[in-house]
């Protein structure tokens, strides 16, 4: 802790859900004892859960971080190049040239991108990301009518992505390629739901088929046969930016730095990772999913870690997790609410129609509101606890 003011020192490298959520709640708990860094490379708020609406023209709101933050909290823009996790510097490259950032704690929060790990990878656009979303939208906009798009991933941004897609560009023959049967994850109402939605939006699903190349004009599939694409469109294979690595803590295969329970890495333990840029272990074994649902809590927990060391009370509780439900829309007139057990296992019958329509807009609008909440009362952000009879609300970070 920096000696001369006995404040400690507390940068935050990214202003996700996560990043934001961390440093508004550490600034506001820690009773003038901590001093909050936060850098990211844009001033803008990028709300990933409607980055799918950015690739397809949608007007998403980007809020100013600065704003966001509130007082509290120093804002920094730029990218962070080089991580001295001995001499505990940053040093940060912005539009007035590079500089020097201080820490004596360190939270990452650098949130994940889109990789893709066949051959032609660069052929392929992604909505992983704000640039990548925008990318897309360009070259959408050169796609003439009757031209064949593939998306590929049959997860949660997969039939995001794809729904949306469709649902926006009539005009196009798009197909979900997915490794698995489509809507696998739900239970079988929501599962019937999604394929029959997805039907009725024009999409041609192709279930069971890997995509092992992609070209400029098609894509290459394991059992030999193509699928003519003149856009392709990746939704999966997420992994962290390559800071962490670069600077010589402990990563998963994705990039994810590696941390126990508490989210402290297991290399450096002045370091925690939070949101999609940490592996912590979860109760039931694994690791927690990359979502807003753990950027959420797990932001949290590291804040008040940092809170009751910086009181001079340490607490070693583990982040205690358990989900409670997943939504997904399908377009703008269709979504699928489906209830999980605390380890994110889908269980019992999924809800459609207005209930889940409303869930959704509520969640893509609401974790934007749940940063400024926590700002405004620090500790609003609460979660279901994997061993709890009943849930604890958890507001918008459902």
């Amino acid at each position: 802790m920096s000696t001369a003011a006995q404040r400690m020192q507390v940068l935050v490298v990214g202003a996700g859900y996560a990043g934001a959520t961390a440093a508004v709640r550490l600034a506001g708990r820690a009773a003038g004892r901590v001093d909050v860094t936060v850098v990211n490379p844009r001033p803008g708020f990028v709300n990933r859960l409607r980055l799918h609406h950015v690739a397809v023209g949608q007007r998403v709101p980007a809020p100013t971080l600065s704003t966001m933050l509130g007082t509290g909290v120093r804002f920094v823009e730029g990218q962070v190049t080089d991580l001295g996790l001995d001499t505990g510097r940053a040093v940060v490259a912005g539009p007035g040239g590079p500089r020097t950032v201080p820490f004596d704690r360190l939270v990452l929060a650098t949130g994940s991108t889109t990789e893709v790990p066949v051959p032609g990878g660069e052929h392929a656009h992604a909505v992983g990301d704000i640039g990548a979303a925008r990318r897309l939208r360009q070259a959408l906009d050169g796609v003439g009518a009757g031209s064949d798009v593939a998306v590929v991933g049959g997860g949660f941004t997969g039939l995001e992505t794809v729904a949306e897609l469709a649902e926006s560009r009539p005009d196009l023959r798009v197909r979900l390629v997915t490794t698995g049967e489509v809507g696998a994850w739900f239970t079988p109402h929501g599962a019937e739901h999604v394929r029959r939605t997805l039907g009725t939006l024009g999409v041609e699903a192709v279930g069971g088929r890997r995509v092992t190349a992609v070209e400029p004009d098609r894509v290459l599939l394991d059992d030999g046969d193509a699928l003519p694409a003149a856009l392709t469109v990746w939704c999966g294979g997420f992994s962290a930016p390559s800071l962490a690595w670069n600077a010589g803590l402990g990563v998963d295969e994705r990039g994810a730095v590696l941390t126990d329970t508490r989210l402290r890495a297991l290399t450096h333990h002045h370091v925690l990772a939070v949101g999609d840029a940490g592996h912590a272990p979860a109760p039931g074994g694994g690791r927690y999913s990359m979502s807003c649902q753990y950027a959420f809590p797990s932001a949290a927990h590291a804040a008040d870690l940092l809170v009751a060391e910086a009181l001079g009370t340490p607490d070693a509780r583990p982040l205690d997790l358990g989900f409670t439900a997943r939504v997904v829309s399908l377009g703008r007139r269709h979504a699928v609410l489906q209830p999980t057990d605390r380890r994110d296992t889908a269980r019992g019958r999924a809800v459609t129609g207005r209930t889940a329509l409303a869930t959704k807009w509520f969640q893509t609008r609401g974790t934007v509101a749940a940063i400024g909440v926590e700002r405004r009362f620090p500790g609003a952000v609460r979660w279901p606890h994997a061993a709890a009879t009943r849930p604890v609300p958890a507001g918008s970070a459902a």
